[in-house]
């Protein structure tokens, strides 16, 4: 007896997860002040990686002064390094007043082009030793981004992933084309950008509907 087929057994399909904290929720983690200065920590690279168009860690610990060019940073995916093309294309991220303040703070203060700007990696890593120290930075932020998200009622599954989920969504809501964000994040189709957005708010949905018989 095949299992499959009209009115029989139906394979559900996978549910895509949405990780964006609303912009409600991105205000409250801002003003949060955090307990520790590991959460004070984990707050501060969670927005950075937020405003740089969703960085990831490994990414982020990988660049270099050089990949800054004055109100721009430029620089190429570890993932894509890694493929056999030629012309891989880099990601281009505007900085704003909290990146820019970002670096300096955290930075570097020796700014040689081909000093790494964070002190998380160092030049004589292997990559393998690269790969161990950028799990291992992920987890503290992490850890202590989750504690301040208890702390202050938001969303405790809240990791650095959600940084880059987040810069999405909130930038379609405020009316960023589908095309803008895929080259932000550096995507190849539009289908995956389309993963990352979690839908549009209510009042957004509602607004829809509102003045449909409003023919002046």
């Amino acid at each position: 007896m095949y299992p499959f087929g009209r009115g029989k057994y139906q394979v559900p399909s996978q549910k895509a997860v949405k990780k964006a904290l609303t912009r409600k929720q991105l205000k409250n983690l801002y003003e949060a002040s955090p307990k520790t200065n590991k959460q004070q920590i984990a707050k501060d690279y969670f927005f950075f990686l937020f405003n740089c168009s969703g960085l990831n860690v490994k990414d982020m610990a990988s660049l270099k002064y050089e990949n800054l060019h004055g109100e721009k940073l430029i620089y190429t995916r570890e993932k894509t390094k890694r493929t056999s093309k030629t012309n891989l294309k880099p990601v281009v991220v505007f900085l704003n007043d909290y990146s820019k303040n970002f670096i300096e703070q955290y930075g570097n203060k020796e700014k040689k082009k081909t000093n790494l700007i964070f002190d998380i990696f160092t030049k004589e890593m292997s990559e393998e030793e690269r790969y161990k120290k950028s799990h291992n930075f992920t987890r503290f932020l992490n850890q202590h981004l989750k504690l301040l998200a208890k702390a202050n009622d938001l969303p405790e599954d809240i990791s650095t992933y959600w940084a880059r989920h987040s810069f999405a969504t909130n930038s379609i809501r405020s009316g960023a084309s589908l095309e803008q964000i895929s080259q932000a994040l550096n995507h190849h189709d539009l289908a995956t950008t389309k993963g990352y957005f979690a839908g549009f708010e209510d009042d957004a949905m509602r607004a829809l509907t509102d003045n449909l018989m409003n023919f002046d």
